[in-house]
């Protein structure tokens, strides 16, 4: 591969770029904090601000991986963040396209972050990329943020990650589970029959990599083989963290956290499965949500 180049350097992108670089691929990171990243072999830094050099970039780049966005847990989902949640994923797009249309690069390929939250709450249905979108904040935000993509840029040049929640010690939400259990206030959610879409850190910075390379237009399911109910994933952390979850979230607490989190973020039930990657040929290294529990615990 050419050059990368990297927006959004969150979880994911960090992965990607280490992976990346251990591979002895250059690597170009847009950030807001430039100073974070200094000191590494083959790898350019770039202000968010600086659009000069996003083009030069851009013109040598291979692929440009986008992951910009504001973080869905940070924060309570008032109006306001809500807003600026789906503001920030538009505007990103938007911007990244503006660039492009100053850059002669027919060979630059765009992988542009979605989530599985397009599908909204669909009970045990498997969710395909052929599926229809779903209904919500979540399913509103991803069917507008994939529609500014699928018009700012060439289709048979973009794919799109449906991104499921990353399994990781680094971030996102096994690090809570961990300190919850610990302390025994691990707690099943709801009835536990919705489904829980996810993948493991590992996989999800590796298929970034093999879209980079084998690339393949159109939507994709980021997300594990096996989507699992909460109530199984509960006990495979009891056993694991070798803890009870004594507690239990009832649905009516839940559906009344602000913004509707509760009813999208803990008792929404997607079962997404990647029909898109295994078909083209991606092996996953954790396939069960056991395993995955495993590796990180």
């Amino acid at each position: 591969m050419q050059t990368v180049m990297v927006r959004g350097v969150g979880l994911i992108g960090s992965l990607v770029v280490d992976k990346l670089l251990a591979r002895g691929v250059r690597v170009a990171i847009v950030s807001r904090n430039p100073k974070r990243h200094q000191g590494r072999t083959n790898l350019t830094i770039i202000d968010r601000s600086d659009n000069a050099a996003q083009i030069a970039a851009l013109k040598e780049a291979s692929a440009v991986l986008n992951l910009e966005g504001k973080n869905l847990a940070r924060g309570l989902w008032t109006e306001r963040n809500k807003k600026e949640i789906q503001t920030s994923r538009k505007d990103s797009v938007a911007h990244l396209a503006e660039l492009m249309r100053k850059v002669d690069n027919p060979k630059l390929k765009v992988l542009q972050a979605s989530a599985v939250g397009y599908y909204g709450s669909r009970g045990d249905s498997i969710l395909t990329e052929d599926a229809d979108p779903g209904s919500g904040f979540l399913a509103d935000t991803c069917v507008d943020w994939e529609s500014v993509a699928l018009k700012a840029f060439k289709r048979d040049r973009l794919a799109i990650f449906r991104i499921a929640p990353v399994l990781s010690n680094r971030g996102g939400v096994f690090p809570i589970w961990r300190r919850s259990f610990r302390v025994f206030l691990g707690a099943r959610s709801g009835d536990g029959k919705q489904y829980f879409s996810w993948i493991h850190e590992d996989d999800i910075a590796e298929m970034l990599i093999y879209y980079m390379e084998k690339f393949s237009p159109g939507p994709i399911n980021a997300t594990a083989p096996e989507p699992l109910p909460n109530g199984l994933l509960t006990e495979i952390l009891t056993e694991k963290f070798s803890r009870k979850a004594v507690l239990h979230l009832p649905k009516f607490i839940a559906a009344r956290l602000p913004g509707g989190f509760g009813r999208e973020m803990l008792l929404a039930s997607t079962r997404a499965v990647p029909k898109r990657a295994l078909a083209d040929g991606f092996e996953f290294r954790f396939r069960t949500f056991a395993d995955a529990a495993e590796d990180l615990s």
